[in-house]
């Protein structure tokens, strides 16, 4: 039996949303979109993947995958051997004019069939993984404690960052003295409650400008009573307002479906 290819693209398209349970991969995947939202899920964290970032997940790390909307966009295995330089977790990377690039030439591709053809795939791809690795941008990540207690608060958060609670009120709800609740959420997030309060409305907010949602409305929905105030948090974190946050996204050709 032939050996199986060590890079694997496709170029796919869904007219309706789609969750997908927890599952693993022996290979290691890329994945963008054209359009939509998906968020990728593990115990340990939530990834937000709008369209123009690159979304990875390493080999045989177990995850779900929600996405909302229509999608569209490509999804490419890689043998394990060649992603030695990518984090051994999810991650969701920002791209760059050269990924882009990569990425056109990738996909015009799509189809050819041959020993030139699948050198010249492994190298493009060689050269992509070489400009995610280099990457020094941050993920789009809210991090999820393990605590069971925790863990619901933070989901319950998650969901509806909105929610005008404070530590204290949290702390009382779930049975946790507030000392205990700060010094281990922080343990096992790596953010204080506030850091992490603000990366979920932020995140949820990435959200809800993905699905065409207007500033203003994104704003009050995530929790903020000012519209500045909520740009210009926004513009701190990702260094550019919520307006131009899409600017620049990846092309992709027209999408088809994937091959049954």
């Amino acid at each position: 039996m032939a050996a199986e290819a060590p890079v694997r693209l496709w170029i796919n398209t869904y007219e309706a949303p789609r969750v997908t349970g927890h599952h693993a991969h022996e290979t290691g995947q890329l994945f963008a979109l054209r359009e939509g939202l998906q968020v990728i899920e593990t115990p340990s964290g939530r990834w937000v993947q709008p369209p123009g970032w690159i979304g990875w997940i390493a080999p045989r790390c177990a995850h779900a995958a929600q996405s909302f909307g229509a999608t569209a966009g490509w999804s490419l295995h890689i043998d394990p051997a060649m992603a030695a330089g990518l984090p051994d977790g999810p991650h969701v990377f920002a791209t760059t004019p050269l990924m882009r690039a990569l990425i056109d030439q990738l996909t015009a591709l799509d189809g050819a069939s041959s020993a030139v053809v699948e050198e010249r795939r492994v190298r493009l791809v060689g050269v992509l993984l070489d400009e995610l690795a280099a990457s020094a941008k941050p993920s789009l990540h809210l991090p999820m404690p393990q605590d069971k207690r925790l863990a619901a608060m933070a989901a319950a958060l998650a969901n509806d960052p909105a929610m005008p609670d404070t530590i204290d009120q949290w702390a009382d709800r779930i049975g946790m003295a507030r000392r205990t609740l700060t010094r281990r959420f922080a343990v096992e997030t790596g953010l204080s409650f506030a850091q992490w309060r603000q990366q979920s409305r932020l995140l949820k907010a990435v959200e809800l400008l993905s699905l065409g949602e207007s500033v203003t409305a994104v704003a009050l929905t995530v929790g903020y009573s000012s519209v500045s105030a909520f740009i210009e948090t926004f513009r701190k974190n990702f260094g550019c307002t919520p307006a131009r946050f899409f600017e620049g996204g990846m092309a992709l050709p027209q999408a088809k479906k994937k091959p049954a």
